[in-house]
């Protein structure tokens, strides 16, 4: 039997290294890429060092050059938060409108692009109506 007429014992397997395929974060890939642009450093050192190849390597650094190489996710910034339990009032609902000047409390939160605003407790009108015209102008 010559070589063509070969037949194999099991079925053949595509996947010739029998590992799953790595992956590199944009942040490895960046600081490879920077590594490589040292002065005196070669791509391959760099390459073997990091057991990537070289091929992939300049490829990085090509993405790089062009501003496509995507940059490493910022982590978001942590604010410190407080919970506050407050106790439900219930507030006897009225159908006359109150008087004018008479207000009752409660708690009001107005939310702009960059801004919060909490108004808590009792809130006239005169003064809500203030920081409405004062937001508006912004």
């Amino acid at each position: 039997m010559d070589a063509k007429g070969k037949e194999t014992s099991g079925p053949v397997s595509l996947n010739w290294r029998n590992k799953p395929r790595r992956t590199f974060t944009p942040a490895e890939r960046l600081a490879m890429v920077r590594e490589c642009e040292s002065p005196g450093v070669a791509v391959a050192e760099v390459a073997q060092r990091n057991r990537v190849n070289t091929n992939l390597l300049f490829k990085w650094k090509r993405l790089h050059a062009r501003g496509l190489l995507p940059a490493p996710k910022e982590s978001a910034a942590l604010v410190p938060v407080r919970v506050i339990k407050t106790k439900r009032q219930r507030i006897k609902r009225t159908t006359k409108p109150r008087a004018n000047g008479t207000a009752t409390p409660g708690t009001i939160e107005i939310e702009v692009p960059g801004a919060r605003i909490y108004l808590h407790g009792v809130v006239c009108e005169a003064d809500l109506a203030c920081a409405l015209r004062a937001l508006a102008r912004k």
